[in-house]
C-alpha cells in the first residue's frame, strides 16, 4: 500500500484498525515523535527496507571493485597411467607417473566500452531509489502511529465524557430520589433517571473499552509487548489553540513542496536514470574489448630422474670405419641407481610464466545489442510513466487532502455552534427539570442531544487536527499535532 492511498484509507475515520505486530517493549509515556521513532525502529517492512539498502551498499562497493584486476591461484594432484608424454620432461612414460602444479594467474579488462563505469552508477541509483523507498515506508508507519495516537485521545475524551454524564445523572438520581421520598415528584421520575444511569453505565463501559482498543492498536503499531498495552500512557499535545486555527497553506505552494521532495518522488527519477544507464550499458556490447592476463606456475613429475652415486665409464662400440675397418669407440657415464628429483628442486627449476593480451570486436552477434538497447529504451519510457502516474496520485493526494482540510475547519465551525446550542438547551432542560416545569423525558431528550453534539464535536475537532497535519506532512514540515 502506497503512503497516499494508505493516509486516505484512514481519513474518514480516525478510529482504525491496524495490522498486528507483536514486540519487545517498555512501559513509559508516549509523545508522538518517540512513538513514531520506536514504531520506525522495529516495524519489520522498515527493517526489511534497512537490510535491502545494505544489500545495495554491497553491490556499489562490488561495482568499484570490478575496476580492480583478478588474482587466483591453482593446485593440482593427479597420476597418469599408460603411455603418455611428461608435461615436465617430454618424454614418454607408460607407467604410473604422479604429478603437481602449481600457479597463480590475474586478468583485468584495460577497456570495455566504459561498462565498469556504468555499472558502478547504476548501482549508486539503486542504493539511492532504495533509500527513497525506506524513507516511504517510514512514512507510512509514521502516518499509521499518528493515526492510532489521535484514536487514543478521541477515545479518551469519549470516556471523559461518559464518565461526566455518569455523575451527571447520579446527581439527578439523588435529588430525585429525596423529592420522591419527601412526596414532591412521582416515582416514575426516579425509575426514569435509574434506566438512565444504567445506559450511562453502560455507555462508560463501552468507552472504557475504546480506550483499552485504541491503546492496543498503537500498541501494535509500535510493536509493544501485549502486556504492556494496559499501562501505555500518552503524553497528549497541547491543543487549547483548536479555536484558533490559522490559515490553511496555499495549494500550490503545497504541491510544489510535494512533488519536489516526497520520496516517491525522488525514488521514481532515480529509476529514470537507472533505465537511462542500462540504455548505455546495452551500447556498450558492442564496443571493442582490450584485456590483458598473466600466469606464473611450475610443476613437479614423478617421471624427473637424477642418478645416484659415482659414475662408471663405459667404452663401447659404436662402428667401424671403412677404408681400414677399425673400431669406433665412445664412451659415457652410467649410474647404477637413480632418484626422482626432489619436488623442491623441480618446482625451482619447471617455473614458468605467461603474459597475454586480447583484443575483440562483436561484429555481429544476432542484433542482440540492437534488441538491448531497444529494450532500454522501453525501460526509460515505462520509468518515465511511473514517474508521472507517482506524481498524478501526489497531486491528486494533495488537493484532496487540501480540499478535506477546508471542509474540516468549515465541519468544525458548525459542530462547535450546534454544541453551543445544544449545551444552553440541555442548561435550559436541566433548569427547568429541576424546578419542575419539565418533565425527564425532555431533560433526557436535551442531554442526548447534547451528548452527541459533543461528541460529533470532539470528532470534529480530532479530524480537522488530523487532515491539518497532513498538510504540513506534505509540505515537508513533518508530522505533528499543532495549530
Amino acid at each position: 500500500m502506497t503512503f497516499s492511498s494508505l493516509r486516505f484509507a484512514v481519513l474518514p475515520l480516525l478510529l482504525v484498525c491496524l495490522t498486528p505486530q507483536f514486540g519487545s517493549a517498555q512501559t513509559a509515556v508516549w509523545s508522538l515523535e518517540r512513538a513514531i521513532a520506536h514504531a520506525q525502529d522495529n516495524n519489520l517492512q522498515v527493517r526489511q527496507g534497512k537490510l535491502g539498502l545494505a544489500g545495495n551498499d554491497i553491490d556499489v562497493d562490488e561495482a568499484k571493485a570490478a575496476f580492480l584486476p583478478n588474482l587466483n591461484g591453482n593446485a593440482s594432484h593427479g597420476y597418469n597411467w599408460g603411455q603418455t608424454i611428461d608435461p615436465f620432461t617430454n618424454q614418454f612414460a607408460t607407467s604410473r607417473i604422479r604429478s603437481n602444479s602449481l600457479g597463480i594467474g590475474s586478468g583485468i579488462t584495460l577497456f570495455g566500452g566504459m561498462a565498469n563505469h556504468l555499472r558502478l552508477d547504476q548501482a549508486e541509483e539503486r542504493r539511492v531509489a532504495a533509500e527513497f523507498d525506506l524513507q516511504s515506508t517510514q512514512n507510512d508507519v509514521a502516518l499509521q502511529v499518528a493515526s492510532a495516537f489521535l484514536s487514543v485521545m478521541f477515545a479518551e475524551d469519549a470516556l471523559e465524557i461518559a464518565s461526566l454524564n455518569v455523575l451527571t445523572t447520579e446527581t439527578q438520581v439523588t435529588r430525585i430520589r429525596a423529592f420522591v421520598d419527601a412526596g414532591a415528584a412521582p416515582e416514575a421520575d426516579l425509575l426514569d433517571l435509574q434506566a438512565q444511569l444504567a445506559s450511562d453505565q453502560s455507555t462508560e463501559v463501552s468507552a472504557q473499552g475504546d480506550v483499552a482498543l485504541a491503546k492496543l492498536q498503537l500498541a501494535q503499531t509500535m510493536r509493544l509487548s501485549p502486556e504492556d498495552t494496559d499501562n501505555l500512557r500518552i503524553n497528549r499535545p497541547n491543543l487549547d489553540n483548536i479555536g484558533n486555527i490559522p490559515p490553511l497553506p496555499a495549494l500550490d505552494k503545497v504541491l510544489d513542496a510535494a512533488l519536489t521532495s516526497f520520496p516517491e518522488v525522488k525514488a521514481g527519477e532515480s529509476r529514470i536514470r537507472q533505465q537511462e544507464i542500462s540504455m548505455d550499458l546495452a551500447k556498450t556490447v558492442g564496443m571493442p574489448r582490450v584485456s590483458a592476463s598473466w600466469s606464473y606456475g611450475s610443476g613437479f613429475s614423478g617421471a624427473a630422474q637424477e642418478p645416484l652415486g659415482d659414475p662408471t665409464l663405459e667404452v663401447f662400440t659404436i662402428g667401424i670405419t671403412e677404408t681400414t675397418l677399425e673400431p669406433v669407440l665412445s664412451s659415457a657415464l652410467t649410474y647404477n641407481d637413480y632418484r626422482t628429483r626432489p619436488f623442491s628442486d623441480q618446482i625451482a627449476s619447471n617455473v614458468n610464466q605467461s603474459l597475454f593480451f586480447s583484443f575483440s570486436v562483436p561484429i555481429f552477434n544476432g542484433w542482440s545489442v540492437r534488441n538491448g538497447v531497444r529494450r532500454s529504451e522501453i525501460g526509460v519510457e515505462q520509468a518515465q510513466l511511473q514517474l508521472e502516474q507517482t506524481q498524478q496520485g501526489l497531486q491528486q493526494s494533495v488537493e484532496r487532502a487540501h480540499r478535506d482540510a477546508r471542509n474540516a475547519t468549515e465541519t468544525l465551525a458548525a459542530a462547535e455552534r450546534s454544541e453551543a446550542s445544544a449545551k444552553l438547551a440541555f442548561d435550559n432542560a436541566a433548569l427547568r427539570f429541576e424546578q419542575g416545569a419539565s418533565t425527564q423525558v425532555d431533560y433526557t431528550q436535551a442531554r442526548n442531544r447534547y451528548d452527541s453534539a459533543r461528541l460529533t464535536a470532539l470528532r470534529s475537532k480530532y479530524d480537522l487536527i488530523f487532515r491539518i497535519a497532513i498538510l504540513d506532512f506534505y509540505s515537508g514540515r513533518g508530522l505533528r499535532f499543532t495549530l
